[in-house]
C-alpha cells in the first residue's frame, strides 16, 4: 500500500477511540474508492498509515469482516468484498421490503419527530452535494437512509440495519452513476422524502421500490459493461 495522500482517509488517527476510528477510516476509504473490491487489506501497512497498533487494526478488520465489507479467505487473507450482480439484486430486494415498511410507518406520523429528522438528514445530504464533497455525499446519503430506518421506531429493523448498511456501502463504492450526476442524486432523494411526507401508501411503496431497484439495476449494468469492455 502506497504512502497516504494528503486528503487520504487512511491518515494517522487519535488513540482515544482507536478501533471505531480505524473502522470509520476504512469505511471512508471504501466509499472513496481508495480501497477497491478485491484489494488485499493487510494489517501492517494499515497500522503504519493510521498510526495505531496492529491489534487495533486487527479488531477493526474483524468487525468489518463480520459486517460483510471485508472478506476473509483461506490462503488469500483479507480482501475488500466483491459483491456479484446477483448479490446486489438480492440486497436490493430485501431493502425494498424493509425500507417500504419503515417509510409506511413514518408516513403515519407526518408531523412527528421522525419526519423532522428525515428532512434534516435530507438537508445535510443536499448541502454535501452542493459542496461537491463526494465522500461526504456518500456518508450523508447513507445517513439519510439510516435515519429513515431509525424513524420507523421498529427495533427489529434497527437490529438488521448494520448488516444491510455494509451492503449499501459496497454498492455505493461501485456506484458511478449518481457520483457523476449529483443533481440527479439530489432530485431522487428530494422526491423520496416528499412522497413519504405525502402519506399515500401506494405512492410510497412504488417510490421506495423504484428508488432502490433502479439504483441496483444501474450498478449491475456498470459491472456488466466493465466485464465486457
Amino acid at each position: 500500500m502506497s504512502a497516504p495522500r494528503t486528503d487520504s482517509a487512511l491518515a494517522p488517527v487519535s488513540n482515544v477511540t482507536r478501533r471505531e476510528v480505524v473502522v470509520d477510516a476504512i469505511r471512508r476509504a471504501l466509499l472513496s474508492g481508495e480501497l477497491v473490491p478485491g484489494q488485499r487489506v493487510k494489517e501492517a501497512p494499515l497500522a503504519e498509515l493510521l498510526g495505531v497498533s496492529r491489534p487495533t487494526v486487527r479488531e477493526a478488520i474483524y468487525q468489518l469482516v463480520h459486517e460483510g465489507s471485508l472478506v476473509q479467505t483461506p490462503y488469500k487473507g483479507i480482501t475488500v468484498a466483491e459483491p456479484s450482480p446477483q448479490d446486489l439484486l438480492d440486497v436490493a430486494q430485501v431493502r425494498v421490503s424493509l425500507e417500504t415498511l419503515a417509510a409506511l410507518h413514518l408516513a403515519e406520523h407526518p408531523d412527528g419527530d421522525g419526519m423532522t429528522k428525515l428532512r434534516a438528514a435530507l438537508k445535510t445530504h443536499l448541502d454535501a452535494i452542493e459542496a461537491g464533497d463526494l465522500v461526504q455525499v456518500d456518508l450523508t446519503h447513507l445517513d439519510l437512509h439510516r435515519t429513515l430506518w431509525e424513524a420507523s421506531e421498529n427495533q427489529m429493523l434497527m437490529r438488521i440495519w448494520p448488516l444491510v448498511e455494509s451492503q449499501i456501502r459496497m454498492a455505493m463504492s461501485l456506484d458511478q452513476v449518481t457520483r457523476s450526476d449529483l443533481a440527479r442524486d439530489a432530485e431522487l432523494h428530494r422526491r423520496l422524502v416528499d412522497v413519504i411526507a405525502g402519506g399515500d401508501k401506494a405512492a410510497i411503496t412504488a417510490e421506495v421500490r423504484e428508488h432502490i431497484a433502479n439504483s441496483a439495476d444501474e450498478i449491475v449494468r456498470l459491472i456488466e459493461e466493465g466485464k465486457s469492455a
